[in-house]
Order: structure tokens, then sequence, then C-alpha cells
């Protein structure tokens, strides 16, 4: 039978994937820890340093990305922390630009994660405006299926590109929110018949029931912290639940718990 698998982001080690100079001659980085990298799937907790640029792109696959903390522009739209943004296969995202603090974000795809960008204009506008200066990509020393999308331009492999669909962006404060009863609040960013993606806050104390869900479900704990049965589960903690596997009874802890779960298949749960 399969098991949860729990993982903490600073249990990971940090890979830098991008870097610049800046106009003042300091350089920032985009950092990332991948708590899953296979072929089908990409989760990965990301730290763009302040001021840290990245081209306009999509991914080859269903994408999202949260913002956990700093701020970050998404083409013209500022991005806080409780920010969810989604950009189905087709779509594009940016360009990224962190904020004077920088910004850190979850980001998942589901499906092959290469990015690919076919705007480059739109970049070297960014950085002109800011006196930035790109430097040469950090290696990356990964498997032998991986193959390095950092330069995908559309030249060699047709984009997935779908004319007229855009990211979705939106921010968990701003969705109308559900009580789901016994101090537990929920809403959906994205609730589709076979994917969706739901924030939940637990009050102290709050429990619920052991569970598991349909598909491949991933969960990131945001906020405070809960027992998943008898596994302590703080802010920073990520959990892949594959299909089959269940997790809890969640019992949260006294500063309660916010969590947010993406389930990449039919929505719903079941219990055993």
């Amino acid at each position: 039978m399969s098991e949860p698998i729990y993982t903490h982001v600073d249990d990971i080690e940090w890979t830098p994937v991008q870097r610049q100079r800046n106009a003042d001659g300091s350089e920032s980085v985009v950092r990332e820890r991948w708590p899953i990298m296979r072929p089908d799937f990409l989760s990965a907790y990301v730290v763009y340093e302040p001021g840290m640029i990245v081209r306009r792109h999509g991914h080859r696959s269903n994408h999202v990305v949260f913002v956990l903390g700093g701020g970050v522009w998404l083409g013209e739209a500022w991005c806080t922390p409780g920010t969810h943004v989604h950009v189905p296969l087709g779509a594009t995202f940016g360009p990224i630009i962190a904020g004077p603090e920088g910004v850190t974000c979850w980001e998942l795809s589901f499906g092959e994660f290469g990015g690919w960008g076919d705007e480059p204009e739109l970049y070297e506008r960014a950085i002109a405006a800011r006196g930035v200066t790109p430097l040469p990509d950090p290696p990356l020393h990964l498997a032998d299926w991986f193959v390095d999308p950092r330069g995908d331009t559309g030249a060699v492999r047709p984009t997935p590109r779908v004319p007229g669909l855009d990211e979705v962006i939106t921010h968990v404060d701003e969705l109308v929110w559900d009580d789901v009863g016994g101090g537990i609040t929920a809403t959906w960013p994205i609730r589709l018949p076979d994917f969706t993606s739901a924030y939940v806050r637990f009050g102290p104390g709050a429990t619920s029931p052991r569970h598991g869900h349909h598909g491949l479900h991933v969960a990131l704990v945001v906020g405070g912290g809960a027992w998943f049965g008898d596994r302590w589960c703080p802010s920073g903690t990520h959990i892949e639940l594959p299909e089959g596997a269940a997790y809890g009874p969640i019992v949260a802890g006294e500063d309660g718990m916010e969590i947010l779960g993406i389930t990449d298949g039919p929505a719903g749960t079941w219990s055993d």
C-alpha cells in the first residue's frame, strides 16, 4: 500500500539556477529546492533574490505558483504572500521581477516541467530598464533523463502556446471561503473536475479525519503546524500523497495551520 512522503524544505540542498549582475554591481540569484523532481512532475521551493528578473515563460504542463513570502511583479500584477497563479498548458506568465525583499514561491508542474519562452523582447526591455546584465546559468548536474530547458525558445521544438489562453492570478483572501465545520475553512483557487487547488485554514486544535485523495495529491504547510497521525508537521513541511495513500487524522497545533493542497485527479476524498 502506498504511504505519504513527508519532507521539510529546510532539509533539502539549494541549487542555483539563474544569475544576473545588478546595476550596482551586486549579483542576484534564483535558487531552488526540489522535494520532487522526476520526468513527469516537479515540486520546487524557489527563492528569487531582490531584483531578480526571469523571462516571461510557460511550461510544458499544467503549472501552479503560490507566493509564500516577499513580493514580486508578474507582468503588471504585484503579487504578495497568498497569491495563487495558475498557468495552464499553453499559457505564459511574467516577466518575473522580484521585489526589494525578494520573493519565495512554491512552484509545481504536473507533467513535463521544462519552461519555454517566445517573447524575448519583454525580458530585454525589463533588464534594460533596470541596468541588469544576465550572467551564465549555473551548470546543473542532474539525472540522465534531464534536458536543460533554460534556453527553450521554441526554435528546436514547437511551443505548446495556445493563443488567447492566459494565466489566472488570484489571492486567497479575495476568494469565497467555505466553513467546512469543526474550526476549518477552505477556499478553492482552482476547482475543476480533474484538477483542484485548495487552501485550508485550521483553527487551533481543529481536526480532520484520516483521508486520501483521488490521483496525485501534494500539499505544503504554509503556516502554523499540525499532527498528521503521529508526525508533527510544521510550516515548510511538504507532503506527497500518492494515489491510494492516506494521511491523518490531522490535529492542528495551538497556532492552527494553513495548508495548500493540490490534486491532479478527480475531485473529492476517501477514507479508510
